[in-house]
């Protein structure tokens, strides 16, 4: 999804930057036996990256002629998507069904998604994530413009597969450097850390 750049794709198709992606999955444990569903195929940017079976993974997409709202794909362990703007409390009404009790859910979504008065009602119903890490630097999702809103991973985490803190946090995009000492964002030349000093040892995930 793109916020105020003006330019709204075919279906609200923005894929999912890798590096975005790669910071998520690197803080994700899955089981052997799970099964794992992407409601938005897209460009395959998450769909792809999911160390499972064939077999084991599902997906939905509108262009390929299979519409998630439409489709029963029966009890999930993980889901995970980057959803159209518009449709987003439909799929998350969905998906919540879907999901096995001790699954994992995750949507990309604006930060200021949380506070609109209108979805008051609709977080009242479904619950506020459990985890909520804003992810840095800030996505680009259209011909490498900026975006103006700033986006994060609404996690609903009961089968503990994220290793994430619960509430509010930062999710590092890989590439950027991050402290070791005192996990302060760094650029990916510094070579020690302008807070605390320290030598910079590792790329964040």
């Amino acid at each position: 999804m793109s916020s105020t750049n003006g330019e709204v794709l075919e279906n609200e198709l923005y894929p999912t930057p890798a590096e975005v992606v790669d910071a998520l999955l690197a803080k994700l444990t899955l089981r052997s036996s799970d099964t794992f569903l992407e409601p938005c195929y897209g460009t395959g940017a998450i769909y792809e990256k999911i160390a499972l079976p064939a077999s084991q993974k599902s997906f939905a997409e509108i262009q390929k002629g299979i519409d998630y709202l439409t489709t029963d794909f029966g009890q999930q362990d993980v889901i995970i998507t980057n959803p159209p703007f518009s449709l987003t409390e439909e799929f998350m009404r969905k998906s919540l069904k879907e999901l096995a009790p001790d699954g994992t859910m995750v949507y990309l979504q604006r930060l200021n998604y949380l506070g609109a008065t209108k979805r008051l009602p609709f977080w009242f119903e479904i619950g506020f994530p459990q985890k909520t890490p804003v992810i840095v630097p800030r996505p680009r999702f259209v011909k490498g413009g900026n975006d103006s809103c700033e986006y994060a991973w609404f996690i609903w985490d009961k089968g503990n597969r994220l290793a994430i803190p619960q509430g509010l946090s930062h999710i590092v995009s890989i590439g950027l450097v991050q402290c070791d000492n005192c996990k302060n964002e760094l650029r990916k030349k510094d070579t020690h850390c302008k807070r605390c000093g320290a030598a910079t040892k590792r790329e964040a995930a």
